[in-house]
């Protein structure tokens, strides 16, 4: 027992090792008393030689959970988050939520609380040992992973590692989960030098050959098709999707898009609302949409088909999801994609007028589209300012190095995204915080670029905004954070018009449970974090406040900007 304390390969050094050959190059961690072999690790890794992610102090569980969210959706890759046994896992399950809504891989590690309460190196040595323990820690997260396991015995270590990714990876991807008890991390292992990994992650290829040629049959015969996708693949750029709905004329609506499909100049694109498409659509091409149309509010006319494509198009994880399919095109999606492209070249000529008709209508479209956005936009430029108007002035500042990241902040059909990579919004799951958290993992992930968290001052509440801010200034994160101050939950707001529009709610000065008064001084909470930080109460003065901070963090400090709204 003593030699392990001071000699030997710790079981935690094979979880690190075994981390880092799957791919995950980060480990973003929130430190508890489970955490000494893991410590241990890090601190003999000079001596050993062995490979480890890089650890990266997060100093609030559900920011380290948003910001592996944000950093697999700029690098493709995923990340390690470890937290303090059950408490710490506690405060990470709604950025799980997210992730598993997204399919997000992340490996979610946590502690638990020592087994034993004496005889064994490792054994419980504070009262929090007892306070901790539970009958079924994983229970807190099942249901938003894909696989859970608690590691028994030190050799077990870099086989879990191995499978834990090996299912994360698997198509549809996301967020698995492994507990490891302090007992088992400081056990001696087989030598971590000399394991090999053993990933075995399932990629679809394309689906069906047959049920492609039907899709594009019906598709080929189509007067009136339209494509409508909501989380497309993550990836460098547009393809295939941008040729295939360009080749083919075929209208694109990004419905409550979580990351963009096209550039906001594709011809084809028009727009993030289907509901003027759908009413004259005979073919719906649905890519990775969980919720394709709001079936209360429109669907598809009597007659029109529909084919979904995605690694899992009837989204099995949903209890209850009753949009009608006619053709499911079950596998990779960008493959699936470029196959259908082909199948339709060899159907549609490309001088077909129905094509040519297609592309004047779209034409026609965006231009409508575009002259009433400068019109709302142009309109909100008082004290307070409108969502559009600080949307428009946001988006003359954007470049090809610029993301935005947007929680119930700006308006993007007033905007233009050209560029891959440049826009991301907030998960279907709905769980708050994710903007300013997300944005941080971007930003963590490439610093060569200029990252904008844009986000409602309700949300930035959730975010754990001190944890937010002391993370950029730590690591030195030029975050440039937006919040759109309203003083209410505008989507509680929004929800409550929509089912009683003439009810008392409506009527009175201020709707119960929505507001959020008396607003603090959200950016003297950024000031206290050395973050260049201003609020901004008139349109004319904005263009300037952004320029400076623009300025701000060029020269490598984050900027934060409270700008006062009205819907």
């Amino acid at each position: 027992m003593d030699t392990l304390k001071t000699s030997g390969t710790f079981a935690a050094e094979a979880v690190l090792s075994h981390m880092k050959a799957a791919g995950v190059d980060v480990l973003l961690a929130n430190g508890g008393t489970d955490f000494p072999s893991i410590i241990e690790a890090f601190a003999r890794q000079p001596e050993t030689g062995l490979s480890f992610p890089e650890p990266i102090v997060i100093p609030h569980e559900g920011v380290a959970v948003g910001m592996a969210h944000g950093y697999y959706l700029m690098t493709g890759k995923p990340a390690g988050v470890i937290v303090h046994v059950n408490v710490g896992l506690a405060n990470a399950v709604m950025g799980l939520i997210n992730a598993r809504s997204e399919n997000i891989p992340m490996l979610m590690l946590s502690g638990r609380t020592p087994i034993t309460e004496a005889g064994r190196f490792g054994s419980r040595s504070s009262p929090i040992h007892w306070g901790q323990e539970m009958f079924d820690q994983a229970g807190m997260v099942r249901e938003v992973v894909k696989w859970d396991y608690e590691m028994r015995y030190p050799e077990q270590a870099g086989i879990v590692i191995d499978r834990a990714m090996s299912i994360a990876l698997s198509e549809p991807r996301g967020p698995v989960y492994l507990s490891l008890p302090r007992e088992a991390l400081a056990e001696g292992a087989r030598d971590a030098k000399g394991h090999r990994a053993t990933l075995s992650a399932i990629a679809y290829g394309p689906a069906d050959p047959e049920l492609i040629a039907e899709a594009a049959d019906l598709i080929a015969s189509a007067k009136s098709p339209v494509v409508i996708t909501q989380s497309p693949e993550v990836g460098p750029n547009f393809e295939p999707m941008a040729g295939f709905v360009e080749r083919s004329a075929l209208p694109t609506v990004e419905m409550w898009a979580t990351r963009q499909a096209l550039p906001s100049s594709h011809p084809m694109f028009i727009g993030r609302d289907p509901t003027e498409a759908l009413k004259e659509a005979d073919v719906v091409v649905v890519i990775n949409a969980a919720v394709p149309w709001i079936s209360d509010h429109v669907s598809p006319r009597s007659g029109c088909k529909v084919i979904a494509i995605g690694p899992d198009p009837n989204y099995s994880r949903m209890p209850i999801r009753s949009f009608e399919t006619d053709i499911t095109l079950a596998g990779g999606t960008n493959k699936t994609i470029s196959a259908l492209s082909a199948a339709l070249a060899q159907r549609v000529a490309a001088d077909d007028q129905r094509l040519d008709a297609r592309r004047q209508a779209c034409a026609r479209l965006k231009a409508a589209q575009a002259d009433a956005a400068e019109k709302r936009a142009a309109m909100g430029d008082g004290s307070p300012m409108s969502p559009a108007f600080v949307s428009r002035c946001i988006n003359a500042i954007l470049d090809e190095r610029t993301t935005i990241v947007n929680e119930l902040g700006v308006d993007p059909s007033v905007m233009a995204f050209e560029h891959p990579r440049s826009y991301f919004s907030t998960p279907l799951s709905g769980g708050l915080g994710f903007g300013l958290t997300a944005a941080l993992g971007m930003q963590l992930a490439d610093r060569s670029r200029q990252v904008i968290a844009t986000i409602g001052d309700g949300s930035y509440m959730f975010a754990n905004p001190v944890a937010c801010h002391q993370t950029a200034t730590a690591l030195k994160l030029p975050l440039l954070t937006i919040v759109f101050n309203n003083g209410i939950w505008n989507a509680v707001r929004r929800s409550t018009l929509y089912m009683y529009p003439d009810g008392r709610a409506a009527a009175a000065n201020v709707m119960p449970i929505t507001a959020l008064d008396p607003a603090p001084d959200y950016a003297a909470i950024a000031r206290a974090h050395n973050a260049h930080a201003e609020r901004v109460e008139a349109g004319a003065d904005l263009p300037a406040a952004l320029e400076r901070a623009l300025a701000a963090t060029r020269s490598g400090r984050q900027a934060m900007l409270e700008v006062m709204v009205s819907y």
